[in-house]
């Protein structure tokens, strides 16, 4: 005969019994939980990477806005991408879903230049192109056929043992053109009326890549010394003032001038009409732009102008529709150093030690003394194509999406 305290110890065993069920039921529901989201996050990083390579395969060019994927056709991996341009780069946004789980990505895209060895291109004036001093050129160029040749300037003869150490080729009368597709849509940003938009007060403004972008006036504002990041465009139909308290990240700016302060360090796409004019000690990093579109029969010259001792990783170009008399100037200051392209539709003007890592463009070089102005000479400089980043990326201006695309910066 059991006694009466048996039922009740069976009662307890029985409910840490059911207790612990419970736990291991609840256990393994969470473990199958967190597995099958770690499944289908993989999923979906799997479908965010088959949507980065499909916008990556695709041309610059195609202007196709917004694309639908349904990857496998089963409705269940789902793929939009949304893309436009970012000054002179495409940015690309990639969002994979599968019900209510979303991963998304933004990203500038730009062009590979490996193919690309050229250090120098000078168009064809027959005239030939003279090195003086310790200029070196590392790289393929090309020049008119009136070759290359060592000169003497203030007393001092070429100190180099070869006059490019890599190949020399012929140039052509002209330069190879940018692409107007991206011409076009810069005039059209440049000639916008910014009358109808926002003026940029005081407050500082921080646009995600995947939220809509922010455009301002800025035309009353003396100078901007706003912390701008992100999507953010500015507009002005007079000249714009960048002081060097001012921080930009990614901002694009579109005005008749612009001039950048002494001491500014940012990232910004500056597109102009009339001229940009930076100072010394400026630093723009990786991937800016300084662009120059003028106009037909301008009463000045239009022209880029950078201080001494600045650097700059980027792309610097200058763009006429038709040659002038005034041709456009890109002029880089004693000590400046550039990581990127400089093209010129035009004359490029290079004071003593300056370095370009990149490619050099241009119809005309010049170089100003205190007592003479000269053509065609190199003097001091150093332009060496294969010291450029093995990871930099051009813009589809230049190439118009013949290269392969990749991967420029990541933006959210």
């Amino acid at each position: 005969m059991l006694k009466a305290g048996a039922l009740y110890f069976s009662i307890i065993v029985a409910f840490i019994i059911a207790v612990i069920c419970a736990s291991l039921i609840m256990l393994a529901a969470h473990y199958r939980g967190n597995y099958l989201k770690e499944m289908r996050m993989a999923r979906l990083s799997r479908n965010m990477d088959s949507g980065i390579a499909y916008i990556l395969a695709e041309s610059t060019n195609n202007r196709q806005n917004n694309i639908a994927l349904d990857l496998f056709g089963d409705q269940t991996d789902s793929v939009l991408i949304e893309k436009k341009h970012w000054g002179i780069f495409a940015l690309a946004t990639v969002k994979s879903f599968v019900l209510a789980d979303t991963l998304k990505r933004s990203f500038l895209m730009g062009q590979e230049t490996s193919n690309d060895t050229i250090a120098v291109y000078l168009s064809d004036e027959d005239r030939p192109l003279s090195v003086s001093g310790d200029t070196r050129i590392t790289g393929n160029v090309e020049v008119p056929k009136a070759g290359m040749r060592k000169s003497y300037v203030d007393s001092r003869p070429y100190s180099g043992d070869q006059l490019v150490y890599g190949k020399i080729g012929d140039s052509k009368r002209t330069l190879k053109g940018l692409e107007s597709t991206w011409i076009k849509e810069i005039e059209s940003e440049l000639d916008f009326d910014p009358v109808q938009l926002p003026n940029l007060n005081g407050a500082d403004e921080q646009v995600s890549f995947f939220a809509s972008v922010k455009k301002f006036n800025v035309s009353r504002l003396s100078q901007i010394t706003n912390q701008l990041s992100g999507q953010v465009i500015l507009y002005s139909d007079t000249t714009v003032k960048i002081s060097a308290a001012a921080k930009l990240d990614n901002t694009i700016i579109y005005a008749k001038s612009i001039v950048v302060a002494d001491g500014f360090k940012g990232n910004c796409q500056l597109f102009a009409r009339d001229s940009i004019v930076l100072g010394n000690d400026v630093t723009l990093n990786y991937p800016s732009v300084l662009g120059l579109v003028s106009k037909e029969k301008m009463v000045d010259q239009a022209k880029i102008t950078l201080g001494k001792n600045n650097r700059f990783e980027g792309i610097i170009f200058s763009y006429e529709p038709k040659r002038s008399a005034l041709q456009t100037l890109v002029g880089l200051g004693e000590q400046t150093t550039v990581q990127g392209e400089v093209y010129a539709t035009g004359l490029i003007k290079l004071d003593k030690k300056v370095k370009v890592a990149g490619k050099v463009s241009c119809n005309r070089f010049i170089m100003k003394t205190p007592a003479t102005l000269y053509e065609n000479f190199l003097i001091d400089v150093t332009l060496n194509r294969k010291a450029r980043s093995r990871v930099y990326l051009s813009s589809a201006i230049f190439t118009g999406g013949a290269e392969k695309q990749n991967i420029l910066r990541w933006q959210n």
